[in-house]
This record gives C-alpha cells, structure tokens and sequence, in this order.
C-alpha cells in the first residue's frame, strides 16, 4: 500500500515535493490568501452567533441554511447528500445578501470581503503576545465603536504550518538496482533530508487598516 519508484526517479519525486512546498507557502498558505480564508470563516462564526442569539439570519441557498440554523455537532453522515449540494454560489450568494444585515459586524465583513478590501496582516516567526493582540483590539475599538468581544472577528493571530515530507504520513519508498529498499529522507545526497519532516511554521496577525477602519463603520450600507 506504499508508494515505490526506482532509483532512477528520486529526482523527479523530489522535484515534486519541493514544488508542493513552494506552492504551499506561495499560494495556498500565501498571506492574502490567509486572509480571505479566515474572513470567510468569521462570517460563518458571526452569522451562527447571531442565530444562537435569536435574531434573524438566512441565507439564499437551503442548504447553507440548513447548516447555519443547525444546532451542535454535525453528523455529516446523515446529512452528506446536503453538504454535497454545497458550493462557492451558496456562501458568495449569502455573503452578498448579508452585506445589508442589520448586524454592523457581519455586513462590514461581507462587504469587505465583497470589495476586496481585505484585513492587514504580519508573519512572523514567533507567537504575536497576548498584550500585543488586546492593545490591537482596543485601539479597533476605538476607532469602530465596537465592543472588544466583537473586535476579535477583525483582530486576531493564529498559526499557519507546513510539512515538506513527513515519512510517518506519506512514506515514499525508493528501489535501488541491487533490491534494497530505503525511504527517501534516507537516500544519499538526497534532497528531502529527515529535517524537513519537521513543520514549518509561520504565525499571522490580522488587524483593520487604521486608516479605513473608522470610514468602515460609518459608511452605510448598500
């Protein structure tokens, strides 16, 4: 059940996994995408609040609703013919009609999601201090009028992490002519060394541009 390539073939097979890794940090874990990434997922978070809260929050799409509206654990194995109805349409379609919501932190957040006008964020090596993120969070509050609770849905830090070839999740297996068989990590004057099995980590901070966040909150609605 492993994957095995001959000898002839490391270099190819490390050329992949090089591309995979470059890939990852340049495109998939890039930070704008990042960004985008955890907006969407605080809009979901903001309009459940809300519906656990009892105020009023549909969406266009059934199925979506269905999920927003449902209450605990999902078994998706009772409802996997309704999460396979999910698609882009439904939560686009949603986070547009929810830029005219009442609730001043979901609408701001479609919108900007909407108009591309993304959170800023920093990388960085090391975790970002709480201290650092609640004088982040105070500071939005001043300048939106929101409450500190609902500066988190615009200031916040978390951990992006990346994996080269780990050998204990997906073990690559090289056969040499003479029959013997050995991981890649452990082929000579290999590239992907046993060191790179350990995760890259990158830690991001995002938080509302000073600049625009006051002309956020005040511009109105569409």
């Amino acid at each position: 059940g492993d994957l095995m390539v001959e000898e002839k073939a490391v270099y190819s097979i490390e050329k992949f996994l090089v591309a995979r890794r470059l890939m990852y940090w340049q495109v998939y874990l890039h930070k704008t995408v990042l960004c985008a990434e955890k907006m969407l997922v605080n809009i979901i978070s903001r309009a459940r609040d809300l519906i656990h809260s009892g105020q009023l929050v549909t969406a266009n799409s059934g199925v979506l609703d269905f999920f927003l509206h449902h209450s605990g654990p999902v078994d998706f194995s009772l409802h996997l013919d309704k999460f396979c109805q999910l698609d882009d349409y439904d939560v686009m379609g949603a986070i547009k009609s929810w830029m005219h919501h009442p609730d001043k932190v979901l609408s701001v957040l479609c919108r900007m999601l909407v108009d591309r006008q993304l959170l800023k964020v920093k990388l960085q090596a090391a975790p970002f201090s709480d201290q650092f993120i609640a004088d982040a969070r105070a500071l939005a509050a001043q300048q939106t009028g929101l409450s500190l609770e609902e500066t988190a849905y615009f200031v916040f830090s978390g951990e992006a992490s990346n994996t080269t070839y780990d050998p204990t999740e997906e073990k690559i297996n090289i056969l040499f002519k003479d029959g013997s068989i050995r991981d890649i990590s452990e082929v000579d004057n290999a590239l992907i060394q046993h060191n790179l099995s350990r995760p890259v980590k990158k830690h991001y901070f995002c938080y509302l541009n000073p600049v625009s966040a006051s002309t956020l909150f005040t511009t109105l609605p569409y």
